[in-house]
């Protein structure tokens, strides 16, 4: 009885150790930012990886500590550009391929401003581009903010 209860303890602290340095998380999605690809409330398996690309799904550190789900927008030291309108009005543009950003330019009272991922930064951004809290407002997040990615849902 004494040595079952001692491989159960062992077996059980071997477990512990194993979830605890895996690699692999299940979260959360919260809010509608990731909508339609994710819905609010759905779990997803996001995998430790420090090997992040151009529209990869992850899981990072918001501004205010709390995990957040994002698309990678812009990778370092990748340009991206706003359109700045004369009454204050500013739109990121999301696509910044040349034929966009020439249409871009060509519009009346407006004006382009270039800016520059820093090094070791992604710029995130929530497919609900209208429902979306992103680096449009907290900036680009650190390379060593960006945690994990996902690699499949689980429940929806």
């Amino acid at each position: 009885m004494k040595k079952r209860l001692i491989v159960s303890l062992a077996i059980g602290c071997i477990l512990l150790l194993l979830a605890y340095f895996q690699p692999y998380k299940l979260v959360v999605v919260v809010g509608q930012s990731m909508y339609p690809t994710y819905k609010s409330g759905q779990i997803v398996l996001a995998k430790k990886t420090k090997y992040f690309k151009k529209s990869d799904v992850v899981v990072a550190l918001s501004d205010d500590r709390s995990l957040i789900v994002k698309r990678i927008l812009y990778t370092p030291e990748e340009y991206y550009y706003y359109v700045m309108k004369k009454e204050g009005y500013y739109k990121l543009v999301i696509d910044n391929s040349y034929r966009s950003i020439v249409k871009t330019k060509n519009i009346d009272d407006a004006y382009m401003m270039e800016l520059k991922v820093p090094k070791n930064h992604y710029y995130l951004i929530g497919d609900n581009l209208d429902n979306s809290d992103d680096s449009r407002r907290f900036g680009t997040v650190e390379e060593n903010e960006v945690l994990y990615k996902v690699v499949q849902w689980i429940l929806n």
